[in-house]
């Protein structure tokens, strides 16, 4: 049998391995708080205004994508110590038939099953990860480059700081394309908010 076989017929209370549901849970609260607070941040590279709301947005958004990257660490470390999860999200090698099978359920207006899997969620799931982690160490290297006492930028911060806010692009694209499917998932009543229960 396949070691990506889909599911068996009596799934268990949550389909979601428990570090899994715990990585995604730290993960999907930290990139969510990073894309909406810089919106409305206010980054003064020169004279920083740490009284402002928009100061303040954006020393919360500094320390909370520290922490953020923590928990990509530890996915990062989850990943190397389970090869079945390092084929799901990041199928390489193949197996292909079932990202293209799903691909081909796609275009005929048809969604893939949920769950941990291999296939096209899988993939998608990798290289958002992918994403994320050049997001987070970037914006991590930017952290302990920032000016002090109203120093100017140096090279640095200004070799880094568009890197950083292209990638964030990239992450808001995969975060919309993310969220869009969770909830098409669960308007066909999916077990999809399983993943949300990191205590079950």
């Amino acid at each position: 049998m396949s070691l990506c076989a889909e599911a068996n017929s009596k799934p268990p209370r949550n389909i979601w391995p428990r570090e899994g549901r715990w990585l995604h849970a730290g993960i999907a609260f930290g990139v969510t708080w990073q894309l909406w607070s810089s919106l409305w941040m206010e980054p003064n590279w020169k004279h920083a205004n740490y009284g402002s709301i928009g100061g303040v947005l954006f020393s919360l958004h500094s320390w909370i994508g520290l922490m953020t990257v923590l928990f990509i660490l530890w996915q990062w470390l989850w990943i190397a110590s389970e090869p079945q999860i390092r084929r799901e999200i990041f199928p390489w090698r193949g197996p292909w038939a079932s990202i293209l099978a799903d691909a081909r359920m796609l275009l005929r207006a048809r969604l893939p099953p949920t769950g941990p899997r291999c296939g096209l969620a899988g993939l998608m799931h990798g290289l958002g990860l992918l994403a994320v982690t050049c997001t987070g160490v970037i914006g991590s290297v930017i952290f302990f480059f920032l000016p002090q006492s109203g120093t100017p930028p140096g090279d640095t911060l200004h070799m880094l700081v568009p890197l950083h806010e292209f990638l964030g692009t990239v992450v808001w694209v995969y975060w919309i394309g993310h969220v869009g499917m969770a909830v098409l998932h669960a308007w066909h009543r999916e077990p999809i908010w399983g993943i949300f229960r990191p205590m079950d």
